[in-house]
């Protein structure tokens, strides 16, 4: 789970709401036969100044999964002529990948485009993967046997990034991968309960007639967190297919360009979720298990835990007792909750708690400084700051074959 909600991993309501999930419905809901019968699956990458090697790397790995696609569609705009190019070069060899621009930058927006103004060429649903992106072999086979209904809309994957090279987002890293992996489990929880927070942006799969019926929402930074909700609100299920993987590489940069490349996206992620909450407004109780089991459990203890945390220095000065109590019990409750959860991975997650540690502070952090920006952005009703032109993050090199 990724956002401001993120860093309360195991310390309150919301864990027990999902272990309390998985006791009541110990079991995950069956998946169909891809292929009975054959779907008509096109996967959509928008595109915007990404480099040309990201591009055709991203487009071979697609043709590399082993689903028959009906098209392969990189979606650009008047800034990404070199993507065009590309792709004209590379459609001698793959017969069914198209270019097309879009008049928006917008992620979201490029994605309805598609859906909308090439419904042709879309098929019966749409498989929005970022550029950089690869999957398994078997990744689009995967997602496509989650679709075990007509009211299951959108089924996100599950995603890994690789491991950064610039030491400070190293560090950080090893954070937000315990947290992923913790997400795993969280995710799995939402999906029985229908209450899923976020899908991957990266990599999730809509039925092409509920896009055009209810486009991607593009008045937040975080896309993909509202558009969930909307769909849960307006009563589709979302599935979560943990077995569908991808990877990606981490977002880094040289020297501290790296650790500020990973803070402004923890802010896009933060200020983003919180511009969702106010567009939503008493709106999301339409979905009250989204609201009341995942969302708003889930903010509470982030502010609960953020504050503290953030404040944690000065009460080792002011109430020394009280500090050595909160890092003792979050340290306790972080372990315990991995070894518990993520059995597996308890020696690696004990191993990388003092980069953990750095994470969780950082985010406290950030989270803080993005209620607080985009509390008074509402109030003053600057919320014109609130849409996403996407631009893609700086990241490490491409990851090997």
């Amino acid at each position: 789970m990724k956002g401001p909600f993120s860093i309360w991993a195991f310390f309150g309501l919301t864990l027990w709401i999902d272990i309390l999930t998985h006791l009541i419905f110990p079991f995950k809901e069956k998946t169909v036969n891809p292929y009975k019968p054959i779907k008509k699956v096109s996967v959509v990458v928008p595109v915007h100044k990404e480099p040309e090697d990201y591009i055709k790397f991203t487009i071979d790995h697609i043709y590399k999964e082993r689903y028959p696609l009906f098209n392969v569609i990189i979606c650009g705009d008047s800034e990404s002529q070199s993507a065009k190019l590309i792709v004209k070069n590379l459609s001698k060899q793959y017969k069914n990948l198209h270019y097309i621009e879009s008049p928006q930058r917008s992620k979201a927006k490029k994605v309805n485009y598609i859906a909308n103004s090439y419904s042709n060429l879309a098929g019966d649903f749409i498989y929005v993967r970022d550029c950089r992106v690869k999957g398994t072999p078997d990744c689009i086979e995967k997602i496509v046997s989650y679709f075990s209904a007509k009211d299951v809309a959108a089924v996100t994957s599950y995603g890994r990034v690789s491991v950064p090279k610039n030491s400070l987002s190293r560090a950080y890293f090893y954070g937000k991968a315990w947290i992923n992996e913790v997400g795993r489990f969280r995710k799995n929880a939402q999906e029985k309960r229908r209450a899923v927070f976020v899908v991957c942006g990266a990599s999730t799969m809509y039925r092409t007639l509920v896009l055009q019926k209810i486009p991607l929402a593009s008045g937040t930074k975080t896309e993909d967190t509202h558009y969930t909700w909307i769909l849960q609100k307006k009563g589709y299920r979302i599935r979560v297919a943990d077995d569908a993987l991808v990877s990606a590489p981490e977002v880094d940069g040289e020297k501290m360009q790296g650790i500020n490349n990973q803070l402004k996206q923890a802010y896009r992620w933060s200020s983003g979720t919180m511009q969702c909450l106010y567009r939503e407004g008493g709106q999301i109780f339409k979905s009250k298990s989204l609201a009341l089991t995942t969302i708003f459990p889930g903010f509470l203890e982030a502010v609960m835990y953020s504050i503290p945390l953030a404040l944690l220095p000065l009460f080792f000065f002011v109430q020394p007792v009280y500090a050595l109590g909160f890092f003792v019990g979050d340290t306790v409750f972080s372990l315990l909750g991995t070894l518990i959860i993520l059995p597996k991975k308890f020696l690696k997650t004990l191993i990388h708690y003092p980069e953990i540690i750095f994470f969780k502070y950082l985010n406290a952090l950030v989270f803080i400084c993005a209620l607080s920006v985009t509390t008074y952005q509402a109030v003053m009703n600057k919320t014109d700051k609130w849409t996403n032109e996407w631009t893609p993050p700086p990241t490490n090199l491409i990851q090997n074959n």
